[in-house]
């Protein structure tokens, strides 16, 4: 057996065989842009000492192995404590079952504690959920994900075939749908405007100010974390919406478009503002719901960021949880100090998590 090595991935001299390891684990379609991983990787503004944590294992100048963390800030009951999502956890098909998955988490670990990382978490798929477990990593929660129907014309012309009748059933479905928001209208009760951005704005903290006392626990979304997350990333553009009442600051909500099996989708990366407050959620959700007529998108997607009201208003306006079983769907951690438990953690219902946190929105 040739010597191997666990080293932080080299992008400039070993992304050719760590994009071949990615597309052996999670097929053709997995992100392959090589600015993309720099970004995620080397230019995170929370790495230790301006070093990424992803980590490869290396059987000479081939990578057999993989694992690493994406480092950021999380806010839990009031105190910050830097936390990271466990990413890119790979082995090689040919060197199954030689125990490098393990050695490769447990080097994760070690690494994470060494620079300063108190909790790790991952959203684990089917296949290595059942190591995890092995493993005595906790699960705090099952992720869910909530979709809202936009226009429903071509999934009509998928089973009605005839294109004037799909059309129109699409046109009554938009009109039925206006009508039944209209009396709601909780924008113009507010007598709240919709800003549209192209990027993430400075003030952006000062929503995260107003309202972080609210939540129980969530990543930290000042500008920081959102310039980095949005602004930075070279592949995908996002849309931002702020959502004000004169000087009074209601929310913002950060939008990406894109295709999903042929259908023009909006995922709501980020939903932010009082999570207690009917009116303002109302006010988010109606502006995410025009901005995708405006864009006229086939569907809206929004994560588990449900906590407080959420669920019950989004509900009230239509969006409806995803039935179908999501790839990467257990929330699973591994604290590695003293100033987090798991226990500080458990349930879904404590937790604001969006489909920006998520592997799904990083194209991992």
């Amino acid at each position: 057996m040739s010597e191997r090595i666990i080293c932080n991935l080299n992008l400039d001299e070993d992304f050719e065989s760590f994009e071949e390891l990615c597309i052996l684990s999670f097929g053709e379609r997995t992100n392959q842009d090589l600015d993309m991983h720099r970004w995620m990787f080397d230019e995170n503004p929370y790495n230790p000492n301006g070093q990424n944590l992803m980590y490869v294992l290396k059987e000479e100048n081939k990578i057999i192995g993989a694992d690493g963390l994406i480092p950021f800030e999380l806010y839990v009951n009031g105190k910050v404590v830097i936390a990271a999502h466990s990413v890119k956890s790979m082995t090689h098909p040919d060197y199954k079952r030689q125990g490098i998955f393990r050695m490769m988490t447990d080097n994760s670990v070690e690494s994470g504690r060494n620079n300063g990382v108190d909790l790790i978490i991952g959203l684990a798929n089917k296949n290595s959920y059942p190591a995890y477990e092995k493993f005595g990593w906790p699960t705090l929660y099952e992720k869910e994900v909530y979709i809202r129907p936009i226009n429903i014309a071509n999934k009509m012309k998928e089973k009605i075939k005839i294109g004037f009748l799909a059309n129109l059933s699409g046109g009554l479905y938009k009109c039925f749908d206006k009508l039944r928001l209209s009396p709601k209208n909780m924008l113009k009760k507010l007598n709240a405007s919709v800003k549209e951005l192209d990027s993430i704005p400075e003030e952006i903290t000062e929503y995260w100010d107003k309202f972080k006392d609210k939540y129980n626990v969530l990543i930290v979304r000042n500008y920081k974390y959102l310039n980095y997350r949005y602004n930075k990333r070279p592949d995908v553009k996002y849309k931002t919406l702020l959502i004000n009442s004169g000087e009074e600051k209601i929310g913002f909500v950060v939008l990406r478009e894109t295709l999903a099996n042929n259908s023009k989708m909006v995922s709501v990366a980020e939903n932010f503002t009082d999570p207690d407050n009917e009116e303002y959620i109302g006010a988010i959700a109606e502006a995410i719901i025009n901005y995708c007529y405006k864009v006229n998108a086939e569907y809206v997607v929004v994560g588990t960021g449900l906590y407080g009201m959420y669920k019950d208003i989004l509900l009230k306006y239509g969006f409806t949880k995803n039935k179908k079983s999501l790839i990467n769907n257990m929330m699973i951690a591994k604290s590695l100090s003293d100033k987090i438990s798991t226990d500080e953690l458990m349930g879904h219902e404590i937790w604001h998590i969006t489909q920006g946190d998520g592997e799904t929105e990083l194209d991992l």
